[in-house]
């Protein structure tokens, strides 16, 4: 009891704080195991301790996106770990599916699952099935790279196979992410100066950070001892081992986990073994990229934006492009508010809040109705959002 109290009163000094930057006072919590705590309040609220900061990673999201009546995630605890319920359903915007890059639909699941209070790492590492390999903090799974065939579905497929948020569903309508979920909204900001905020967890129990090692340098860039490992993954002295997203770098989630699994968490069993994964980006995108630019192709947050999002007419496949201006434009996690277009130019208003993390590239997606299936264009890597005006 004494070592409780010592440590409570050591991470109370380190300015402890809630998603809402509000003291915790260490009196209202009780230490489960590892960095894990939960309020002696009611309803519970748990915490993690995040380099010297009690963090309520999960209050945010638990709230009815689908209005069905149910949170999209609930919590609760046994003696070992952290049970998660969740509708795996994503609370942000996405595209429209089915439509002409994906013929599947979104659909609420039926998710639990249990991630271990104190992780230990394995002698082996063990390799990611397919399906469900993790959870973001909206309780949205993450895949590990590849499709069903086997291929990377971020680098060698067709860019519409992913929304702008970086997820699509599957045959039975889990919505899924294979790469960095920009529109996963985390408690805390990640401005690329300071090290990224955790965005969800891998089902060893370990947790996934977002890209930002520190101020301007991503963690795919660390080199000599603190590289990360073969599973995107490696260890400091406030965080313990944990992993961290590679935007752009195979294999953008999880390479494998470094730490034991918790064996109920795994859905499907097809990838057994050990050993990381390796890429698999052979072959060409099966659809030409439409959109050839957005003007500017970088933006301060906290302000309204015009951006002219410029379609390449000749790289339509099959048939011209669609008349008319586009139904539905998002880049990034943001919604066009106003979309007008111009010949071969679509013009848009965006709006980028104050607490959109920074430095990374997002993705823009276009679609246009009528009749038929909707027909999507989509191009990766293609607008960033910065803290100040570029040059």
């Amino acid at each position: 009891m004494m070592t409780w109290l010592v440590t409570a009163v050591l991470l109370f000094m380190a300015a402890s704080v809630t998603a809402q930057d509000k003291p915790v006072d260490p009196a209202t919590l009780q230490h489960l195991k590892g960095y894990w705590y939960v309020s002696t309040t009611q309803p519970p609220v748990y915490y993690y301790q995040d380099a010297g900061r009690y963090v309520d990673l999960f209050s945010w999201h638990q709230k009815d996106s689908n209005n069905d009546g149910i949170a999209n995630i609930r919590l609760q605890h046994d003696a070992d770990f952290l049970i998660i319920e969740s509708q795996g359903y994503p609370n942000h915007p996405t595209a429209i599916f089915p439509n002409a890059g994906n013929p599947n639909t979104i659909r609420v699941q039926n998710f639990r699952f249990r991630l271990p209070l104190e992780p230990r790492l394995s002698a082996d590492i063990s390799r990611l099935p397919m399906g469900p390999i993790g959870m973001a903090l909206n309780g949205v799974v993450f895949f590990n790279p590849f499709e069903q065939g086997g291929m990377n579905a971020v680098a060698g497929y067709s860019e519409v196979w992913l929304d702008s948020c970086c997820g699509h569903p599957q045959q039975t309508g889990v919505y899924h992410y294979h790469k960095y979920p920009v529109c996963v909204k985390s408690p805390f900001r990640d401005d690329g100066q300071q090290h990224s905020p955790i965005i969800g967890f891998a089902f060893d129990g370990f947790p996934v950070y977002g890209p930002w090692e520190s101020a301007d340098l991503q963690a795919k860039d660390l080199q000599g001892g603190q590289a990360l490992d073969v599973c995107n993954g490696h260890s400091d002295s406030q965080r313990g081992y944990h992993y961290h997203v590679t935007p752009g770098r195979f294999p953008y989630v999880l390479g494998g986990y470094r730490g034991i699994v918790e064996a109920s968490n795994i859905r499907m069993r097809g990838a057994a073994g050990k050993g990381a994964i390796e890429d698999n980006a052979s072959g060409e995108s099966r659809l030409p990229k439409v959109i050839s630019s957005i003007v500017p192709g970088s933006a301060v947050r906290g302000k309204k934006h015009r951006l002219t999002i410029t379609l390449d007419p000749t790289r339509s496949v099959r048939q011209p492009l669609p008349e008319g201006v586009p139904e539905w434009v998002q880049i990034g996690p943001f919604e066009a508010l106003k979309i007008e277009r111009n010949g071969n130019q679509v013009l848009v208003d965006v709006e980028i809040p104050e607490e959109t993390a920074v430095g990374v590239l997002l993705d823009c997606h276009l679609e246009f109705g009528g009749p038929g299936v909707r027909r999507v264009f989509k191009s990766n890597d293609i607008f960033r959002v910065t803290m100040e005006e570029q040059p």
